[in-house]
């Protein structure tokens, strides 16, 4: 489920640069959101109460369908969660997780 770097790197080094310099509400998106992940439209910033650990192995996010595995989340440099994943137009389905960014220790 993950994207390599060089893709992600690919992916934001060909799109137009100023959609990856700021979020919709028009605050500096991190450089290390830009750095290890997709598009500003792909990123959900979320609330601790949005991130639910339902066993070891899963976390559960409010607003992603499906469950997400402990074991692909990654530490948050901010201190906040983040999930990165595509939802279509019509809002009905959703990409796999490319990024799960989670507070935890280095």
């Amino acid at each position: 489920m993950r994207i390599t770097a060089s893709i992600i790197v690919s992916l934001l080094t060909f799109g137009a640069a100023e959609a990856h310099e700021q979020w919709a509400n028009g605050a500096a998106i991190p450089k290390w959101i830009k750095e290890a992940c997709c598009t500003a439209a792909d990123a959900h910033h979320l609330r601790p109460e949005q991130v639910h650990r339902v066993s070891e192995d899963w976390y559960e996010v409010d607003g992603y369908y499906g469950k997400v595995a402990a074991a692909d989340a990654q530490p948050s440099q901010d201190g906040e969660y983040w999930i990165f994943y595509k939802d279509n137009k019509s809002g009905t389905t959703q990409s796999g997780v490319y990024c799960f960014f989670v507070p935890m220790p280095f």
